[in-house]
């Protein structure tokens, strides 16, 4: 038998959205309005929503501190690009189509 341990990491999300920190960037938040880039955040497969929701992702420390992000990813989490959160009056609403679930 190996004395070998078994690490499994997750996927890279880049920066916090909350902090700005690097580690244990492995919670995602889905908002209730459009990505800012097209096609890279959520969807839902039962509806047939596209993946156009804003997401931000969040550091176990700052989910466990209820912190809110100050921003969402611009693009896929992993390509560690992130904009300032929209103000209400400039979002784009995006939500599940009710007929379906």
């Amino acid at each position: 038998m190996s004395d070998r341990k078994l690490l499994i990491e997750g996927p890279d999300l880049g920066a916090c959205c909350a902090c700005g920190g690097y580690k244990n960037v492995r919670n995602v938040v889905l908002f209730d309005f459009s990505a800012p880039v097209p096609g890279t955040g959520w969807g839902c497969v039962v509806c047939h929503i596209p993946n156009e929701g804003a997401v931000a992702a969040l550091c176990d420390e700052c989910v466990a501190y209820d912190q809110k992000p100050t921003r969402i990813c611009f693009g896929y989490p992993g390509e560690n690009r992130r904009v300032p959160m929209p103000r209400p009056v400039n979002r784009k609403p995006f939500h599940h189509d009710s007929s379906f679930h």
